[in-house]
């Protein structure tokens, strides 16, 4: 997957909505910063194994090691 990673400090850019426009944030460096796109694979921050996008759902990463869906929030990306 396609991941946006801050140039300065390397960390993964958010989406910030304002008054109807999208800007890409760093919520690191505090400011709109330039930033790449990367291919990263997602990994289980549980057990470090290397997880899939739920095919039903298709918002959830689901972890087969330990059986269960992981939040989006606590994987754990690593570049290919």
């Amino acid at each position: 997957m396609l991941r946006r990673i801050c140039r300065e400090c390397e960390n993964e850019m958010v989406r910030k909505v304002a008054d109807g426009n999208i800007t890409i944030y760093c919520e690191f460096c505090k400011g709109e910063t330039e930033h790449d796109l990367i291919e990263m694979e997602p990994y289980c921050p549980d057990c470090g194994g290397k997880i899939t996008v739920c095919s039903k759902c298709c918002t959830g990463y689901f972890c087969s090691t330990c059986n269960s869906l992981k939040s989006s929030k606590k994987i754990i990306w690593k570049k290919v």
